[in-house]
């Protein structure tokens, strides 16, 4: 059955991918309760770390036929823009380590259905992909502290904190022990793309992108998807991907391992692979590796 505590997340609530940082950061902050985190490491966490990795294209934006075949012009230039750092139903809510990407090749299936190209007055578009792991119980709880400090949970009256928290409560306790979930935020400078994305990506299904979108591991290889769910379903938070948690029994990320990669094969308003890498080293929260 799937979950719909995030239906109090139906507006904007991603904090801007562009936002500027503090320069200076205490390195043991998380060790703090999550609630106590303020809105810059809230920021920090959920946007630009080794739990949330970002990835930028400039060049010129693909056009999406009638017929659903995205004709591209100039391919995209790929730019990291991240800090280098079972039970399979429901979704978790309503409410770079190789060689550059190849070129995707033209004419291929795209889903749309507008004729255009690039929106007038936009020299080069952009667009920048936020991947996060939502199965990180960190990258969980800076988002319900994101929400808490949205909401000004601290001068909620007794009633309201708690049912505020028995909201949050499942986002909190999702089931993850059988599934790695990444989130897939987007943004584009190009608002005439922006709406082709918004199609594509809310028309595909896990059968669609079955063939276009994987995760590697350093011991388990390429992992098929197992579940999407599309932006619409995802009150705000970008496109759903689901794959397995385990390969044979074992953790497909072990501490120490190479990096973890996800893969989207096919995206055509940047007209190449896109891939976005998680690196194991980085990512430990309370003594534990967490993803």
């Amino acid at each position: 059955m799937r979950s719909r505590g995030f239906l109090i997340a139906r507006t904007a609530i991603i904090l801007s991918i562009g936002m500027l940082y503090a320069s200076e950061k205490n390195e043991n902050w998380m060790d703090k309760p999550y609630t106590q985190w303020d809105q810059k490491e809230v920021a920090e966490l959920f946007n630009k770390s080794a739990w949330a990795q970002a990835k930028s294209f400039r060049g010129q934006a693909a056009s999406i036929s009638r017929t659903g075949a995205a004709h591209l012009g100039q391919h995209g230039t790929a730019v990291d823009a991240g800090t280098g750092g079972g039970n399979t139903t429901g979704n978790i809510g309503t409410g770079g380590a190789g060689a550059n990407a190849p070129s995707a090749p033209q004419g291929r299936a795209g889903g749309g259905a507008r004729t255009g190209g690039a929106t007038p007055g936009v020299d080069v578009p952009e667009f920048i992909f936020t991947a996060r792991l939502f199965s990180s119980q960190l990258i969980r709880e800076a988002y319900v502290r994101m929400l808490q400090i949205m909401n000004h949970y601290e001068g909620l009256p007794p009633d309201k904190q708690q049912a505020f928290d028995q909201k949050m409560g499942s986002i909190l306790h999702f089931d993850v022990s059988q599934k790695v979930v990444i989130m897939l935020a987007y943004q584009t400078n190009d608002s005439n793309s922006k709406r082709d994305m918004d199609q594509w990506f809310n028309t595909q299904t896990t059968a669609t992108l079955n063939q276009n979108a994987y995760l590697f591991s350093p011991t388990a290889g390429q992992l098929q998807l197992v579940q999407y769910f599309p932006p619409s379903q995802n009150g705000g938070l970008g496109a759903q991907f689901i794959f397995p948690r385990n390969f044979k029994g074992e953790p497909i990320l072990q501490p120490g391992a190479g990096k973890m990669r996800f893969q989207l094969s096919w995206q055509p308003q940047i007209g190449q692979t896109m891939y976005i890498d998680f690196d194991p080293k980085q990512m430990t929260y309370k003594d534990q590796l967490s993803y």
